[in-house]
Parts: structure tokens; sequence; C-alpha cells
């Protein structure tokens, strides 16, 4: 299945065929992020809701106390529960500074995180984005709670990588133009495009359903007490980001970009299982970058 994994090999090695960000562009887009999570990470405390960085934000605070020195992501994790009442609070507190993109919530959006856009801002990643609804952007990832049965468990988290594998298919049939074009050279993506494109013109008719149908397979278990929680939106699926929730849950404050807030206090086991020796940098050219058509602020 390694061939079919497509959004690191876009990010690794195929976004040099689009525009690069220069130092000064970079700097920019980090401003705006950063930003942005000031103001999330706001509505979080004022409200209660608990949230932890993620991802390569969690991987830069540890090493570098910021931003990771080439790269302009910023992740957070919530757990489900508080998804809905924080989209709801950020639309009350800066409905004309922010566009929320959210699955079920935001027409035509296929993916299974949340992305707060800056209005006013263009950072196109597809071609199939609309100007005004691909501003620059955080991420927020659900936190979903699992079963405490094994067998429970591992059909609950099979069914969902298998679930967002087919999504992933139709996404790369429905913007088949696009990936053909990005993949044309390297043949490992060519292989990839081929393959899922077909399964996801098999799915298309009924994308809508099938949307819909992983989206509650995600939240399905309702327990808030389980032992273990996972993210199956994040970087290593549901079986690589399942976690004990004693450990995982409870935070600690870290410093980022010179204020404060809160990352699992397990972060090193968090790290480790995501990046393997993470306070090792990575060699240049396995480090990831944004495929960017349109770049405006």
């Amino acid at each position: 299945m390694a061939v079919l994994e497509t959004n690191e090999l876009f990010k690794r090695n195929l976004s040099k065929k689009k525009h690069q960000l220069t130092e000064k562009e970079l700097a920019q887009v980090k401003k705006v992020t950063f930003d942005i999570l000031c103001d999330v990470i706001a509505v979080c405390e004022k409200n209660n809701f608990p949230y932890m960085l993620g991802g390569g934000t969690a991987l830069g605070a540890v090493r570098h106390g910021g931003f990771i020195p080439w790269d302009d992501d910023i992740d957070i994790n919530v757990p489900r529960k508080y998804i809905n009442p924080l989209l709801q609070a950020i639309e009350v507190e800066y409905g004309n500074k922010y566009y929320i993109e959210a699955p079920l919530k935001t027409k035509g959006y296929l993916s299974s995180f949340i992305q707060i856009h800056k209005n006013g801002t263009v950072f196109q990643e597809y071609l199939m984005q609309e100007e005004e609804h691909c501003g620059i952007k955080i991420d927020i990832f659900p936190i979903e709670n699992t079963y405490n049965n094994s067998i429970r468990r591992k059909w609950h988290g099979l069914r969902c990588d298998g679930g967002l594998f087919l999504l992933s298919c139709y996404r790369m049939y429905a913007w088949r133009k696009e990936f053909i074009a990005l993949a044309k050279g390297c043949a490992e993506a060519e292989r990839s495009v081929r393959v899922k494109g077909l399964i996801g013109r098999i799915l298309s008719p009924v994308h809508s359903f099938l949307y819909r149908k992983v989206e509650n397979v995600l939240r399905k278990c309702e327990n808030e007490e389980s032992k273990y929680v996972v993210i199956p939106s994040g970087r290593k699926h549901f079986f690589g980001e399942l976690y004990i929730r004693n450990n995982y849950m409870k935070t600690i404050p870290v410093v980022f970009e010179n204020h404060n807030f809160q990352i699992s206090a397990d972060y090193d086991h968090y790290l480790k299982n995501l990046y393997g020796n993470y306070m090792e940098l990575p060699p240049e050219e396995q480090r990831e970058h944004h495929v960017i058509y349109q770049f405006k602020i």
C-alpha cells in the first residue's frame, strides 16, 4: 500500500514543480498562521476547550521553540466533543476575519479535519479551490474516542482507515487532471494516481454518501472515558495514532514563538511515534513543502 500513500509524496517531492515560497513570503505566512493560532487558542481558553499542539507544530515547539525553519504549517488537536462548540465560538468572535472549512459543514469539502482560513489571503494548494476559499490557514484535527474492547477497536480502525483511503481515491479521481500533471515524470506518483483514480472513478456516483458514512464512523465511539483515543485523520492514521487517554490527554505548557501553549505531557512518545528520532534534523531532500499554485497576502 506504500505506493498509494500520496500526501507525503506530493509534499516532499512534487511541490518543487510549483511556486516555492521565498524567505520573505515564508515569514509572512508564518506570521499569519501564528496570528490565527493565537486567536483560536484565545477562544479555547476563554471557553475552557481543551487543545494541544499537534504534528509538526508540536515538533517545532520541542525541537526549535517555534516553527520548524522550513515549515509554514500549524496543527492543533482538539477532542471531538469540543469541535462544534469551538467552531461556533470562532464564528461568533471572528466571523469576518476567518473562513471555516469543516466536514459535513462546508459544501464540497472532503477532508476529515478542519481548516481555519484567513480572509483576504490566498494560499492555493489545489487548482479546484476557489480563490476566496483558500486563504492561509491552520488545521484542527479531532481527537476521537475508540473502544476498550480489542476486537471492536480493531474493527473501528479498519473502517476508519479504509473509509479515509476510499475518500482519498475519490479526491484523486475528482482532481485527476491536476494530479496527473503533478505526477508526470515520477513513476511512483504516476502509478499511485492511476490506481487511486480508478478506484475513485468507481466510487464517484456515491461519493457524498461515502463521505457522510466515513465521518460517522470516525466519531462513532461516544465513550468519553474510554481507555484509548485516536487521531484517524492524522499523518499516521488510526493504528499509527492510537494513544492511551490518561497519558496523551494530560497537557503541559510549552514555548512556541515566545508564547506558552499546551502540548501533550506524553509528547516524547507522541513525537517518536510520528517522527522517530525527532530531535535529528531530516536531510533537505526529505523536508516537506506544500504544493502552491497561487500566493497572495
